[in-house]
């Protein structure tokens, strides 16, 4: 009378913090911190004589882009806080995320110093 239970199923999960939706971390990381944001500042780029509205076209262009780079490093970062990944990953990607957070903010502070100069705005 005594019957047998299945064996259990044992189901591979990938070690965390390893891949996001099938890219690679590394894949993520230039196209959100380098492509998408030269793509945006190339597209609104003006290729004639640029005149006020152009200026800041390509200063928004250049902000949107920096901050794309930033929404990039700190969904990184987070996603590996909720995977649980080691605590040597979360700092290394922290530091990322401070490095490129903080070299993108200073970017967008002298854009907008940039715009008031060129369209001759007291700061």
């Amino acid at each position: 009378m005594s019957e047998t239970l299945p064996a259990r199923e044992t189901v591979q999960r990938p070690m965390p913090g390893t891949g996001l939706w099938g890219f690679s971390a590394g894949v993520i990381l230039v196209v959100g911190v380098m492509v998408v944001p030269f793509a945006i500042t190339a597209i609104f780029m003006s290729y004639s004589a640029p005149d006020a509205a152009d200026y800041v076209r390509m200063a928004f262009a250049s902000v949107a882009g920096a901050t794309i780079a930033i929404i990039t490093v700190l969904g990184l970062l987070i996603h590996r806080i909720v995977r649980r990944s080691p605590l040597g990953t979360i700092a290394w990607f922290a530091f990322i995320a401070v490095l490129i957070g903080s070299w993108q903010l200073a970017g967008i502070s002298s854009r907008v110093s940039s715009l008031l100069t060129t369209l001759g705005i007291p700061a």
